[in-house]
């Protein structure tokens, strides 16, 4: 081999150099480059579909490159990403620059066939079609490795442009010889830059962590992301797991779970594979809510089951595979280890990506019915775990308790069924639980209602059993409205505050004007619901429409509306925000429309009904600047059924009405009291086990 003789600075005769492993060194140990011939061989469509191709993301990449230091042998692995770059660096056994020419370089090479499939400390060797370090070219167009193995280092860089030009002059690709890292003292470096994509590290981690069972779990071999080591606990989900199904042999999760903290229930099935005990482990869990299952960092959807050949994920979902029939399949996750799926002496089913595995492989088929089976299993035993579950924490509530052993013996089964049919329901957020479980026992109260007038039926109008029952009907019925009300206040004055936090210029006034006519309870807590015919709505706002002629001119009319409530005509009129209105215009505009209105009702011989008008403006009238100006003009509108309302004063009054309807509505009321235990009782929060 002829070497590049490069001056280091000492006169020749006083710096007899010598030859070491392939490079020239003076006499003062100074390291001296030298060139290196390198040589890749593929055509162009090669490269296109395994390499710039293959893979779409960034972890998937990365992912290869760790394979790659695990066949290695490597006891650590370095990643660390930045803007422009990310290295890969390992302490594995490296290449000389043979093994780079003969190994790493030739696309396709089986290391399996040549070398057996086990690394020299007795891996399982990961790789296996020899395409791997093409992927690196998916996310970077510079490819820098530098490598030192028996003493010999050496370096090359590889480009895309590069490699395509060579390809289409149909010439090898030879990737240009570089000076070595003095700084790399074992193992392989590479360097990737010109970054078609964005990495982040904390991302990243769990992202690696989920694709390989060995991380984490295997002594001898560690990863870390920008100087921070990668552990089981970075995969996401063993903290929220709350049932856990072992099968085959070897438990991995038991033994995971016991530094990330206790799980609530685990217990070992059984699966088999064409009848015989399954050469394979893992498990399958279920968490506490949906929502566990959704990474905020990463974006990935963790509701699945991976499955994984020789320590790293070679099928991402086998769960996808089958339709998800049961409430229960939104909470699973697990991890299958299913080496024979990759057998040495065995047809190589997995894809050419290493992402999945052939769908009709014989072997894949057999493992799919063993999970379908294990999968069987665990909806049944799910679903009474959680029914149990759900039935415990609602009578852990005293209250709950003591109204569930009242009830007779068939509602407390239907009560229980449907405590365990809410904690089975896909919700993540308590308050919704909590509601389900309000409506519910209200559902049981109107039920209980409908029986006790069955039985008045049944006895008839007269006595003293029936006067007793009629009482009884009516505390029923007094204690289901006064508690069906109190749910509506509340969720009201939830609204409410939404509407008093809302602070953008206009936003509140906007929002406003589109409920206002259709929520009158806004206007006044009396004002329920708005009611009336389509004829009267109908002639009434005819009549409005002919009276508000005359308003054209002042561009101050947004819109009016007509509805009836509490046994009253209701006149509401909405001025734009910006718009200061005067006393005496809305006087002349209030007796106009009152005359429009009388009218339509008194065609309809209704003519001696009530009817208020209601104002809503953004800005004081002009007259409330000045002194006693605004009782004076209350007073002249009042004369007419008419009121001013502001638009933020309109949400502060009705906050304040339905706060005062809270304290003083309370009264003591057994299903009142009943539904607010649920609404205030923290132990009927779904908390992940142990806290």
């Amino acid at each position: 081999m002829w070497f590049t003789r490069k001056a280091c600075g000492h006169r020749w005769p006083h710096c007899p150099a010598t030859l070491l492993v392939g490079r020239m060194r003076c006499a003062e140990g100074i390291l001296m480059p030298a060139s290196h011939e390198y040589k890749m061989t593929l055509d162009l469509s090669t490269l296109k579909h395994l390499g710039i191709g293959l893979y779409s993301n960034v972890p998937t990449v990365l992912s290869e490159a760790v394979a790659n230091s695990w066949d290695a042998d490597a006891g650590s692995v370095s990643i660390f990403t930045g803007d422009d770059r990310i290295t890969i660096e390992d302490d594995g056994c490296g290449m000389t620059v043979a093994d780079a020419n003969e190994k790493y370089l030739r696309v396709g090479y089986e290391r399996r066939k040549d070398e057996g499939g086990k690394t020299a400390r007795g891996r399982p060797v990961m790789g296996r079609k020899g395409i791997g370090k093409l992927s690196l070219f998916s996310i970077a167009d510079t490819v820098t490795v530098h490598s030192i193995r028996n003493g010999e280092q050496h370096g090359f860089k590889m480009r895309v442009r590069d490699m395509e030009d060579s390809i289409r002059r149909n010439e090898a690709y030879r990737p240009v010889s570089i000076d070595a890292a003095p700084d790399l003292k074992v193992g392989t470096r590479i360097t990737l830059s010109g970054l078609k994509r964005t990495v982040y590290g904390a991302p990243l981690k769990k992202r690696l962590a989920r694709r390989f069972s060995i991380i984490g779990e295997i002594d001898g071999f560690e990863v870390a992301v920008n100087g921070a080591k990668i552990g089981v606990e970075d995969r996401g989900y063993y903290e929220n797991l709350q049932y856990v199904w072992n099968f085959g042999v070897g438990g991995k999760y038991d033994a995971g779970m016991e530094r990330d903290g206790p799980q609530k229930f685990s217990e070992d099935i059984p699966v088999k594979l064409n009848g015989e005990n399954a050469p394979l482990n893992g498990w399958i869990g279920t968490v506490h809510k949906p929502g566990q299952l959704k990474d905020a960092d990463t974006g990935e959807n963790m509701n699945r089951v991976a499955v994984m050949v020789r320590g790293k994920a070679v099928q991402e979902d086998i769960l996808g595979e089958f339709a998800k029939s049961g409430v229960h399949s939104g909470y699973i996750v697990g991890e299958i280890y299913a080496d024979f799926l990759d057998a040495d002496d065995e047809e190589d089913i997995v894809t050419t990506s290493r992402q999945r595995i052939k769908e009709d492989a014989p072997r894949y088929e057999a493992l799919k019915e063993a999970v379908k089976s294990a999968l069987n299993i665990i909806e049944q035993k799910w679903n009474g775990l959680r029914g149990e579950e759900g039935s415990r924490r609602a009578r852990e509530i005293p209250e709950i308790s003591d109204w569930y052993e009242a009830l007779s013996s068939d509602h407390r089964k239907m009560a229980k069924s449907l405590f365990g049919r809410i904690n089975r329901m896909p919700i993540d957020d308590d308050g919704d639980r909590r509601r389900l479980l309000i409506g519910g026992v209200l559902a049981f109260e109107s039920l209980k209602l409908r029986d006790m007038l069955d039985r008045l039926d049944r006895v008839g109008a007269e006595g003293a059993e029936s006067l007793d029952m009629l009482h009884d009907v009516f505390l029923q019925l007094d204690d289901l409205e006064a508690s069906a009300y109190y749910q509506t206040t509340k969720s009201r004055l939830g609204v409410i505050a939404k509407l008093v936090n809302i602070t953008e210029s206009g936003s509140l006034e906007r929002v406003v004007q589109e409920h206002l006519f259709d929520h009158l309870w806004l206007l006044d807590p009396s004002w329920e619901r708005a009611t009336g015919t389509e004829y009267m709505e109908t002639e009434v706002n005819k009549a409005l429409g002919v009276a508000a002629v005359g308003d054209k001119g002042q561009g101050g009319r947004l819109d009016i509306k007509y509805r009836t409530a509490a046994g009253k005509h209701i006149i509401i009129e909405l001025k734009r925000p910006g718009v200061r209105v005067v006393t005496g215009d809305l006087v002349t505009q209030v007796s106009k429309y009152k005359r429009a209105v009388w009218r339509a009702l008194q065609k309809a011989g209704r003519g001696n009904e009530p009817m208020e008008f209601v104002c809503v403006v953004g800005e004081d009238p002009v007259e409330w600047g000045d002194p006693g100006g605004r009782e004076a003009s209350e007073k002249s509108l009042a004369g007419f059924s008419a009121r001013i309302v502001k638009y933020g004063e309109l949400i502060h009054g009705a906050q304040e009405a339905y706060r005062e309807y809270t304290e003083s509505g309370k009264t003591v009321s057994r299903v009142y009291d009943l539904i607010t235990s649920i609404d205030e009782d923290d132990r009927y929060l779904i908390r992940p086990s142990g806290q």
